[in-house]
């Protein structure tokens, strides 16, 4: 059984929870990087106009980089992501 833990972390909290959780459980580990990376300003979700609520209330999809090699192989996936 395959296991993979991926991420996307806008202030480092959630992608020290990843690692921890990945290695605690010996799964491997995918960081979801956006092809525009997001400012301090991009991220503020109490302001309507950030590009964070934008996205989400537009139901925008956000391109990343990369991608898992080999996505078939893993029984169970993990996603993590600010809230």
């Amino acid at each position: 059984m395959s296991t993979l833990v991926a991420y996307f972390s806008a202030e480092g909290t959630t992608k020290r929870v990843a690692e921890g959780f990945a290695s605690e459980i010996g799964a491997d580990i995918f960081e979801i990087v956006p092809e525009q990376p997001y400012t301090v300003a991009d991220i503020r979700w109490t302001n309507p106009l950030s590009r964070c609520n934008k996205e989400k209330f537009g139901k925008k999809d956000v391109p990343v980089m990369g991608k898992v090699a080999d996505f078939e192989k893993y029984d169970t996936v993990y996603i993590g992501f600010p809230i």
